[in-house]
């Protein structure tokens, strides 16, 4: 049960980061293309 739990959180972890990752670029990407116009 504790492993399964575990493995459950750890993916959802995951899954957030790469989220926030996402996140970051998309918005840098956008903050680039601002300031070249």
């Amino acid at each position: 049960m504790e492993v399964r739990r575990l493995t459950s959180f750890s993916t959802m972890t995951r899954f957030h980061i790469h989220s926030a990752v996402y996140l970051v670029i998309l918005y840098t990407f956008r903050n680039l293309c601002g300031g070249l116009e």
